[in-house]
C-alpha cells in the first residue's frame, strides 16, 4: 500500500532533519583541528563562563592561524583545551611542524600554558590506526563517565597509536588517580601520558 502525501511529507521532514544534523555534525569530525569536548551542563562544569568562553575563542582562532599557515601541518593535529590550558595532540611529518604548530596556536595570549604532546611519524605505522584508536577513545569516555567519582565533564582525551594523552582537571588527587588506573586497564591502551590539573572544587 503506498504512502498519503501527508505521510510522504513527514518522511520527507525526518530525512531532511537527519541530513541537517549529518552535516552540521560532519565540520566537527573532518575538522582539520579536532577540537575534544562534550556538550554537558554548565553546572558540572570546573570552568567560569569566561573560561568557557576564551576556550572556544583559543580553538577557534587557533584552527583558522593553522589553515593559514602553509608551513603547520594541521591535518593530524588534535587541540585539547581546558580552562585555556592547551596540550597538543596528535601526529605530524617533522620536527619542524611539531614546533611550528605550537607556535602558531600560543600567538593567543589567552593561553595560560602549553605542552606539546604531537608525535612524529618516523616510519610506517607511527601514527596508528584511527579505528582503533577512536575505539579507545570512546572506550575512555565510556568508562571516565560510568565511574563514580570521576567528572570525565572537566577531562579531554585523545589516543595516537593506543597511547592516550589526558588533560583537564580533577577535583582531588584521588580523582586523578582513578581516572588515570580505569584508562591504563582499558584493553588496547598502550601507555598514557596525564596532564590533569588537580584543582579543589568550586564551594
Amino acid at each position: 500500500m503506498g504512502m498519503k502525501s501527508g505521510d510522504k511529507l513527514c518522511v520527507k521532514a525526518a530525512l531532511f532533519a537527519v541530513l541537517w544534523l549529518a552535516v552540521t555534525a560532519a565540520p566537527a569530525q573532518f575538522n582539520p583541528l579536532t577540537l575534544a569536548g562534550k556538550v554537558v551542563s554548565t553546572a558540572m562544569d570546573a570552568r567560569s563562563k569566561s573560561e568557557v568562553t576564551n576556550d572556544t575563542e583559543i580553538a577557534a582562532g587557533a584552527n583558522k592561524r593553522l589553515l593559514d599557515d602553509v608551513k603547520a601541518e594541521w591535518k593530524g593535529v588534535t587541540l585539547l583545551v581546558f580552562a585555556q590550558h592547551v596540550v597538543l595532540a596528535g601526529a605530524v611529518q617533522s620536527d619542524d611542524a611539531k614546533k611550528r604548530v605550537a607556535d602558531v596556536v600560543r600567538q593567543d595570549k589567552r593561553v595560560r600554558s602549553l605542552v606539546n604532546e604531537l608525535v612524529v611519524v618516523r616510519k610506517e605505522g607511527d601514527d596508528g590506526s584511527l579505528l582503533k584508536d577512536k575505539t579507545i577513545e570512546t572506550k575512555v569516555d565510556a568508562v571516565l563517565t560510568a565511574t563514580q567519582g570521576i567528572s570525565s565533564v572537566n577531562m579531554r582525551w585523545k589516543c595516537v597509536n593506543g597511547n592516550v594523552v589526558l588533560m583537564g582537571v580533577a577535583q582531588s588527587a584521588d580523582e586523578a588517580k582513578l581516572a588515570q588506573s580505569k584508562i591504563r586497564a582499558l584493553d588496547g591502551v598502550k601507555g598514557l601520558k596525564s596532564h590533569l590539573r588537580v584543582v579543589a572544587a568550586k564551594k
